[in-house]
């Protein structure tokens, strides 16, 4: 299992488009990924799925926390930590 933690710097946060390119990278991935807001100490919900993800409340500076299992793992941290550096552009 791989766990990292990432700042959001879009204005949007991860809401809409955002939420949405955030979504269809994760659904590139076998792994079993999920997500957290660390900022409201939200529990992990599955990456994978449009409306849990929505509900996290991610807004801009929030810090999240993404853990990977299975067997494409790292190459999913590498995919999400691209799309979350460049501002889910």
């Amino acid at each position: 299992m791989v766990t990292v933690e990432f700042r959001v710097n879009s204005i949007q946060g991860l809401h809409a488009r955002p939420a949405d390119l955030f979504i269809h990278t994760v659904n590139q991935f076998s792994s079993e990924i999920r997500i957290k807001n660390l900022t409201t100490g939200s529990d992990f919900v599955n990456a994978k799925s449009t409306l849990r993800v929505l509900s996290l409340g991610v807004y801009h500076g929030h810090i999240i926390q993404i853990q990977a299992e299975g067997t494409d793992e790292m190459q999913a941290i590498e995919g999400i930590s691209a799309l979350v550096k460049t501002n889910f552009l």
